[in-house]
């Protein structure tokens, strides 16, 4: 036999023995996100701020205030923060009716942090205090009264409430950790002590941390339910969004903060890669549904919002002229130790 003969022997034979390996295909090179070289699609669905304004579909809705943000669903309203131009100030949460009219439910606290409960009867705020003592307080959303409160030590950080249980995460040396706080009885019970990157509970999903990502920790997936059990885990990458139904992810660097990423990428739960998209730099990141991914783009001249799934994209708002990327006075820059925006809230 041939010299030539036992290389293409032996090459086939090692094709058949481990034929998995070589026939997995490259990945796909990253899509770079320019909105002057996207086609314009449908508009937004979900409920969004634009120039100021609350809108949803046909709904067009003035809440005041020089600044706007959307804070999440509240039953059959909506409720939307404002503040001063810089964001630092002149706090109002207004709850926006079905009807197109508005209330001012609640001045004076910042909302960056706020997260609304599962049901959207009520919001979640940590107000001030001291590492020994801070307060963790729950409204009413109709009404803006308080309801219940209590002092918790290590500044956790609020996810959410479902039902009479709120959600905290807590960074703190011998007390980090994921917790229910049961506003009815009072207890707390600790379900994990990896502290949180990013939860969904409504689709029963959590996202956290094996130690600080700055000295090395990684990022797992898991279930609310049962955070032994792991579903992915990456220490290059970490948890930004979850599809309505809870079976896609959009990830970024693990390490991403300040003004945003500047690449995203779309995962199955697993980790299967299904679309990776860079840009100058990403603002809200965010599901539209199932399938479609939300990108707030700033190209090299340009800015957009983009409509994205499994690697193709459409405009889903018009351009704009790019703009000086700036951090608002009351918004800190987005740290990998956060949690996600609240449900509900594009």
């Amino acid at each position: 036999m041939t010299s030539a003969l036992r290389a293409l022997v032996v090459t086939a034979t090692t094709a058949t023995l481990f034929g998995t390996a070589l026939m997995v295909p490259a990945q796909a090179a990253a899509v770079d996100l320019q909105p002057e070289d996207l086609s314009r699609g449908a508009d937004i669905a979900l409920a969004h701020i634009e120039d100021g304004d609350f809108v949803l579909g046909d709904r067009t809705v003035d809440v005041g205030g020089s600044r706007a943000y959307l804070l999440g669903k509240a039953g059959r309203a909506w409720l939307v923060g404002t503040s001063d131009e810089n964001g630092g100030g002149r706090f109002r949460i207004v709850r926006v009716r079905a009807d197109d009219t508005t209330k001012v439910i609640k001045r004076g606290i910042s909302f960056f942090e706020l997260k609304l409960s599962e049901n959207g009867r009520f919001f979640v705020h940590a107000g001030r205090g001291s590492r020994k003592a801070l307060p963790i307080r729950v409204f009413s959303s109709r009404t803006g009264k308080l309801k219940i409160e209590k002092d918790f030590a290590n500044y956790p950080e609020v996810l959410g409430m479902d039902g009479p249980r709120v959600l905290l995460s807590t960074w703190a040396k011998g007390d980090s950790g994921v917790r229910w706080w049961d506003t009815t009885t009072g207890t707390v019970t600790t379900i994990t002590r990896r502290p949180a990157n990013h939860v969904d509970i409504g689709n029963d999903l959590l996202a956290t941390y094996t130690k600080d990502p700055y000295r090395g920790g990684c990022a797992v997936l898991s279930r609310l339910s049962d955070p032994g059990v792991r579903l992915w885990k990456s220490c290059t990458e970490r948890i930004e969004a979850f599809s309505t139904d809870g079976d896609r992810m959009a990830t970024v660097h693990i390490l991403s903060d300040g003004i945003g990423p500047g690449e995203v990428r779309e995962r199955e739960l697993d980790g299967t890669l299904l679309g990776d998209y860079t840009t100058g730099w990403f603002g809200q990141i965010g599901f539209e549904s199932d399938t479609d991914l939300l990108l707030e783009i700033n190209g090299d001249t340009q800015a957009s919002t983009v409509r994205c799934s499994e690697g193709s994209c459409e405009n889903a708002t018009d351009p704009v002229a790019v703009q000086q990327p700036r951090i608002s006075l009351g918004q800190a820059a987005r740290h990998p130790r956060s949690s996600a925006a609240s449900a509900g809230a594009w």
